[in-house]
């Protein structure tokens, strides 16, 4: 399998992290849609990451749908989202949170990097930064007893851990130290894990790089 986009980006690195944690090996091409725009397009039409080429030379692309082949891939015994309810409920739940948590904190992002200065819409990026926190605030309480649902490591704890550390790097304002003590503890240990600690951003251009995870 190949798979296109940097770890920069939550969407690419809660795809790698599954894919290790699964134990699926796999080729990393980190292109991003503005600088590899041409090898993107012919992945994935829309010039997205990330995109995942399987071995038949199938094409995937959105995270939900590769996170989805791949766990139908390993059986739902080894599943990062359970077939049985009520656990597929509770972490589908987090999964959507978190999700929605980062879409905002990416519209703030886009809005501050992308527009001229004069041009900026600040109550826009108060209005998604507002939004980010309500979401970042209820993954806080659902921290409670470790694991975010189901007792163990799910999709759950992979995306929330995912876009906790990119919101870190793009917007250290809205998740400083101690303000989500549940979180952070859950991000440092996951950290510790090796399928989180190999896909972290690997360079201090990479971190500094204001652009964006798609």
């Amino acid at each position: 399998m190949i798979l296109l986009g940097r770890y920069r980006s939550p969407f690419t690195r809660r795809v790698a992290i599954s894919l290790r944690c699964l134990g699926i090996e796999y080729e990393h091409r980190p292109f991003t849609a503005w600088t590899h725009l041409d090898e993107v397009r012919a992945v994935n039409p829309v010039g997205r990451i990330p995109a995942l080429i399987l071995d038949s030379g199938e094409r995937l692309f959105d995270s939900a749908a590769i996170l989805d082949y791949l766990d139908h891939l390993v059986g739902p015994a080894r599943a990062l989202v359970s077939a049985d309810e009520p656990e597929r409920r509770e972490v589908l739940r987090v999964v959507a949170c978190a999700m929605g948590a980062l879409e905002k904190v990416v519209a703030a992002l886009y809005e501050h990097t992308m527009r001229p200065a004069g041009k900026v819409h600040q109550p826009w990026i108060a209005h998604n930064e507002a939004q980010a926190r309500g979401g970042i605030a209820w993954l806080e309480e659902q921290a409670s007893g470790g694991w975010l649902a189901a007792n163990r490591l799910t999709q759950a704890d992979i995306t929330t851990t995912a876009m906790f550390d990119f919101t870190r790097i793009v917007n250290p304002g809205l998740v400083p130290a101690g303000a989500y003590p549940r979180l952070d503890t859950l991000s440092a240990y996951c950290n510790t894990l090796p399928a989180f600690a190999e896909t972290q951003p690997t360079s201090a251009v990479d971190r500094a790089d204001p652009a964006l995870p798609a």
